[in-house]
């Protein structure tokens, strides 16, 4: 989506506010439909990024976040990081130039064959607030083609595939495996939210800008939903997935490692791994992937003190375990 000249990366919508937009992860009418977390989740952009070609002196942004706190956002040229930026409640500017030896950075891009061309700016939002656009001002023009990665990367999941605890945005998981591929990330993580309702299923099996798919599935409904309910979702989530796209690679990862796997296996965690295990290999297609969730976080010291979400040195080694099974597949 072309927004004021600049792209909007996994956007599907404009929400208008008093003084600005806020940008939805997902269509509306999707958001509305499904429930109530994913209807605050879908507005935090995590994996939202405002890519464009400054033609400019320099770009000013001005945002702001409905929540308070301190929120982390970041920008880079390409694939080099330029600086880390800081969002509030209150009203705060990005500025962007072009950096000193960006002719240096295209030579290096090139050279070294780099997902992201050097000369398209990323300004990557906070992933955890809800991120008012009060203006954008310069002059841009949108990511060319060949100014990005060839490969596109969708992830499905619960809060640890929205972001929680990363400190920065290009911290979570989801975002160090597209790093490490060397893709393009489409983040559909929903902190608390993702239930694998029917609506969210239809929605990611008839978009078509994806080539694999990871869909984490089950941390956000063992507490509050019997074994049965979560199978009848599993079964229709992942077949309508599949059917809709049988040429891709669809990786289904059950739970990670948490605190209910410290006394050994409970019967419902177990349950609940087999339904995705089972969902996953009674496909019969050699492009439906099941991952046990604890071999991509092995070490317990990887989690934080809630036992639930990875720390950051959690996050990417669920990041490099992943993007180990994914490149054997895919071969990137």
């Amino acid at each position: 989506m072309v927004y004021k000249g600049v792209w909007l990366h996994n956007v599907a919508e404009l929400l208008d506010v008093e003084d600005g937009v806020i940008l939805t992860r997902v269509p509306d009418r999707l958001r509305m439909a499904v429930n109530p977390g994913v209807q605050s989740m879908a507005i935090q952009p995590a994996g939202v990024e405002l890519r464009f070609n400054l033609k400019s002196k320099e770009a000013r942004i001005g945002m702001r976040c409905k929540e308070e706190g301190i929120f982390v956002g970041e920008v880079y040229q390409g694939d080099f990081l330029v600086d880390s930026f800081f969002v509030s409640n209150r009203d705060s500017e990005v500025v962007v130039s072009t950096p000193v030896k960006i002719e240096k950075l295209k030579e290096l891009s090139r050279k070294e064959r780099m997902p992201f061309d050097a000369g398209l700016t990323r300004v990557i939002l906070p992933y955890r607030a809800t991120c008012v656009i009060k203006n954008i001002e310069g002059e841009f023009e949108p990511p060319r083609k060949e100014q990005l990665p060839a490969i596109r990367y969708l992830a499905y999941g619960s809060s640890i595939t929205h972001g929680a605890t990363a400190i920065r945005p290009t911290g979570t998981y989801a975002m160090r495996t597209a790093q490490l591929l060397g893709v393009d990330l489409i983040n559909l993580g929903f902190g608390g939210s993702a239930l694998c309702e029917k609506e969210m299923a239809d929605y990611i099996a008839g978009r078509n800008d994806w080539d694999f798919a990871t869909l984490e599935m089950g941390i956000n409904m063992v507490g509050g939903f019997d074994a049965s309910v979560f199978r009848n979702r599993v079964e229709y989530f992942v077949p309508a997935i599949a059917k809709a796209h049988p040429e891709k690679y669809i990786f289904c990862i059950d739970m990670f490692s948490f605190h209910l796997g410290l006394k050994g296996e409970r019967k419902k965690q177990k349950e609940f791994r087999d339904i995705v295990k089972d969902v996953a290999t009674g496909i019969k297609s050699d492009k439906v992937i099941h991952i046990d969730g604890r071999k991509l976080l092995k070490n317990w010291s990887g989690l934080c003190t809630d036992l639930v979400h990875p720390s950051p040195s959690g996050m990417e080694e669920i990041a490099r375990n992943l993007a180990g099974v994914i490149r054997k597949k895919l071969k990137v």
